[in-house]
């Protein structure tokens, strides 16, 4: 999961020589009024570089802003890694190039600056190739099925998709991108939305208000049975929405580019995805009305990508809110172990609730482990009821539909770009 955005955090962790070079490659150049302060600026002090950037006009602070907030998802060891992997699909090695820099925030400002291509794919492959979230779905079953990735056949998704999207009054225009890597086939869909007001300054500081009709992203990411981990084909999809489009637009994927029909899937299959708790801002969802007062963590097993053999148990005080979380930054400094880097493969959930029928609150303790196992299954109906009411506010539950990532009404979230999947 990217870790917290802030200018100031993100500038301290890129070289001023760096930054010059990219705004020269950008053609950002201080006017008069900010000139002084950015040419008196030295290496390492951070509050200055902040607030020479503050000073640019609004259209140079601007693309600098969107660097930045690129770059700082960009900014980790996965990052780095699909950077270089993805350099020789655009004829560029950059393995002993990024060597030569050092921190993950001036590697991805390098690659920004000067393979601005292979920056944007690589970015756009991470997100999809980790999918976790309220709108991602998961099928499985496709046994041996290949792929058609022909123009004619992404045309025909291209133009079903739109076409879907105009029931709701959207979809006029449609663009699609495609990447195979190693064996899978990435689809971006970018469809325009409803138009929206779009409220801002204008370069003279006066408040305009102009129509702007925005896309948002319909993803497929298809892995035949031939290249998958595990020997069976899957099919993961990003699309905000309920579950209603999100099988229509799985059927589209199969019938243009798998020309087959989706797997049937089990309906018992149960799933848990813990991977978001890795995040101190999830938010555990508690409901008064309902009975249900408080929800903590009091334990979290955390293992790392690189090697799933070696794990950690982190065993919290249930009196203290949020003291996992004070240990895991303890034992994981984010520096050392960036937070994308880390898995959550067990959680112990404490809960406070008051039965329909009683007086006072009562804890209720239960534990999830990925993929699909928990403990609820030995509690008492009433007990189970409410663990599971929670597990599903939380979208960690996701038996609603087999496959389902969790939730499934219209809604925002972190995009393809914010979201990882439990592995």
């Amino acid at each position: 999961m990217a870790l917290h955005y802030s200018p100031r955090s993100v500038l301290r962790h890129l070289p001023l020589p760096l930054i010059r070079a990219f705004m020269s490659h950008e053609g950002i150049t201080p006017d008069a009024l900010a000139r002084p302060a950015w040419d008196a600026l030295v290496e390492g002090d951070t509050g200055a570089l902040h607030d020479a950037w503050r000073k640019l006009p609004p259209d140079r602070r601007e693309p600098f802003e969107q660097m930045m907030r690129q770059v700082h998802e960009l900014a980790s060891e996965a990052g780095t890694r699909q950077m270089i992997a993805e350099g020789p699909h655009h004829r560029v090695e950059l393995a002993d190039t990024l060597a030569g820099i050092d921190g993950f925030h001036a590697k991805a400002l390098w690659v920004y600056t000067y393979h601005r291509h292979v920056f944007h794919t690589a970015r756009q492959l991470l997100a999809a190739g980790c999918p976790m979230g309220r709108f991602w779905n998961l099928t499985t079953g496709f046994d041996d099925v290949p792929f058609d990735a022909t123009p004619g056949a992404l045309t025909n998704l291209r133009q079903a998709v739109a076409f879907l999207y105009r029931e709701q009054g959207r979809g006029h225009q449609c663009s699609i991108e495609q990447y195979e890597r190693d064996g899978a086939l990435y689809v971006f869909l970018f469809v325009d939305d409803y138009t929206h007001t779009h409220t801002a300054h204008d370069v003279r500081g006066t408040l305009t208000r102009t129509p702007l009709r925005p896309t948002f992203e319909v993803v497929y990411v298809y892995t035949p049975s031939g290249v998958a981990p595990n020997g069976v084909g899957t099919l993961d999809l990003y699309a905000r929405g309920d579950r209603r489009w999100r099988a229509e637009l799985r059927e589209r994927f199969c019938e243009h580019v798998l020309h087959t029909r989706a797997p049937l899937a089990d309906p018992a299959r149960r799933s848990y995805h813990l991977n978001g708790l890795i995040d101190h801002s999830f938010p555990l969802t508690t409901d008064p009305a309902r009975g249900v007062l408080s929800a903590v963590i009091r334990k979290m097993r955390v293992v790392a990508r690189e090697d799933m053999t070696r794990r950690v148990v982190l065993e919290a005080n249930a009196a203290r809110t949020g003291d996992v979380y004070e240990m895991l930054d303890i034992h994981f400094p984010v520096e050392r172990f960036p937070r994308d880097e880390l898995l959550v493969s067990m959680v112990t959930f404490t809960i406070m609730h008051t039965p329909p029928d009683g007086d006072r609150a009562r804890p209720l303790t239960f534990d999830v482990s990925f993929p699909d196992a928990c403990n609820l299954k030995s509690l008492s109906p009433a007990h189970r009821e409410v663990g599971e009411w929670c597990l599903r506010q939380w979208g960690i539950l996701g038996d609603d539909e087999p496959g389902d990532y969790g939730g499934g009404d219209d809604g925002t979230d972190g995009g393809p770009a914010g979201a990882h999947r439990a592995a």
